[in-house]
């Protein structure tokens, strides 16, 4: 092996053990809690419509989780902000809701030790023809949805450009 193939060995092997290393990004302290990664239906046969990555930061001083999320879809950029009450904040973890919507309210739940959060999306009890509205919305039936961790192992796997290798 010559010197030149030998270097090249070691920049490959470097390089590759420094893309293995695994950042996930869910992070929390006594007072602010913060996450990146993106939605998706707990069904795994339902898949997302279009890509996107949605950061989810809390507060406890202020009791108030924000859930910023940017998409790409019909050609154009997309971003939503929604805006979560804390029902409660623990050394567990957080459950948020938002009952701002006319068909749904949401509950958000942040577990510290699994590093994971879900989202229940809830029918409210409605009158006959908001009920039907909501139906042509597709918000008649409960959904939930889990957050895949930006960095995480399944993150990585959908995100990867080669078959087989991740990519951060």
């Amino acid at each position: 092996m010559t010197s030149y193939n030998i270097v090249t060995f070691a920049i490959a092997l470097l390089f590759a053990s420094a893309t293995s290393a695994q950042t996930i990004f869910f992070g929390h302290t006594k007072d602010s809690f913060s996450a990146t990664g993106y939605w998706t239906a707990t069904d795994t046969k339902i898949k997302p419509s279009w890509q996107s990555e949605t950061i989810v930061d809390c507060d406890k001083n202020i009791m108030m989780c924000v859930e910023a999320t940017a998409e790409f879809y019909m050609g154009h950029p997309h971003a939503s902000l929604s805006y979560l009450h804390v029902m409660r904040w623990d050394n567990d973890g957080i459950i948020a809701t938002d009952s701002s919507g006319v068909c749904m309210t949401v509950t958000m739940q942040i577990s510290f030790a699994e590093k994971r959060i879900s989202s229940t999306h809830s029918v409210k009890e409605l009158d006959a023809e908001t009920k039907e509205a909501c139906k042509h919305l597709q918000a008649d039936e409960t959904e939930e949805d889990i957050f895949v961790l930006k960095g995480s192992v399944r993150w990585k796997k959908e995100h990867s450009f080669i078959p087989g290798k991740s990519d951060n």
